[in-house]
């Protein structure tokens, strides 16, 4: 897609305000994180009537509660009448989360979700339901860009390539190659046991790759940002914006506007290195970059 026709989005953004805490209870920079995002993809051309949010604090648009209802309408939204060139954006701040994979297409058992104000009550919303909902309708020559604030969001568009920051896609034949390359190598005993090894688990990690492949591939250009890994947590940052008021937005959602407001033009695998480099420092998170279909990393950002 060069992005070219119609532009949408739709940003979400859960403090648990007045409701059942999931996990850790409330959040503080959920409902920052939709604003600072709003700006910028009004930023990037986005038209205000081609933007939703739905937030829990200040909204008095029952319609726009971030129930799990009016989000997965809302996610039909975002990607209803899908043509060639069109362009859509996604964005989630707020708890995220793992329950048990019932359908075994999971690599470690375990299915990510996302927790709705009223999960309680409703249920989470798993990544198989985001994917047959957002990814699989899609046809070929269509963008959609996501970027997930919350924990355990490595996998939660279950996309199949995952990138390494060097711009492999992990567990793909190029790794399982070199692992090959390295055992035809000359080297002591000790060593060329340990190289076996590796190559074993690259092989293993291969086969589970194309499984993955076969089951989640798919044609249109989706593409995600997620702020951990599938077993990591994702924190908070202190931002002071002008006139010096201080407020809490996600570290994700903080470092990719960031990244991308200071270099317009930067590929994507420098924007996973960038994004990584700036929360590497303080936090433990990283920033994870994934896809529907093999894409080049040398590419251009654009969305």
């Amino acid at each position: 897609s060069d992005c070219t026709g119609d532009r949408r989005a739709v940003l979400i953004g859960i403090n648990y305000v007045g409701g059942a805490n999931p996990l850790n209870g409330k959040l503080n920079c959920c409902v920052n994180d939709t604003a600072v995002m709003k700006a910028f993809l009004l930023e990037k051309g986005f038209k205000e009537e081609n933007i939703r949010v739905l937030t829990d604090a200040g909204q008095h648009n029952a319609k726009l509660m971030p129930t799990r209802d009016n989000i997965l309408h809302n996610l039909k939204w975002l990607v209803h009448d899908p043509k060639k060139n069109d362009s859509y954006f996604l964005h989630y701040s707020g708890h995220g989360g793992q329950t048990l994979d019932l359908d075994g297409d999971e690599t470690g058992g375990k299915d990510n979700c996302l927790f709705p104000l009223d999960y309680v009550e409703k249920g989470v919303i798993i990544d198989d339901e985001l994917h047959n909902l957002l990814v699989k309708v899609l046809p070929p020559g269509v963008r959609l860009t996501v970027l997930f604030d919350c924990c355990h969001s490595g996998s939660a568009m279950d996309l199949p390539y995952i990138y390494a920051s060097t711009g492999y896609i992990r567990g793909s034949s190029a790794l399982a190659n070199l692992g090959h390359e390295l055992v035809e190598g000359d080297f002591d005993e000790d060593t060329l046991k340990e190289l076996k090894e590796k190559w074993k688990q690259l092989q293993a990690e291969e086969k589970e790759f194309s499984r993955q492949v076969s089951l989640k591939a798919a044609d249109a250009d989706v593409i995600m940002f997620s702020g951990c890994k599938d077993d990591q947590t994702s924190a908070d940052v202190k931002v002071t914006r002008s006139g010096g008021k201080s407020e809490s937005n996600g570290a994700m959602t903080y470092a990719f506007t960031k990244c991308v407001r200071e270099n317009p033009m930067q590929s994507y695998q420098e924007m996973l290195v960038n994004i990584r480099e700036l929360l590497r420092e303080k936090y433990k998170q990283k920033p994870q970059l994934s896809s529907s279909r093999p894409m080049n990393m040398a590419e251009l950002f654009h969305m």
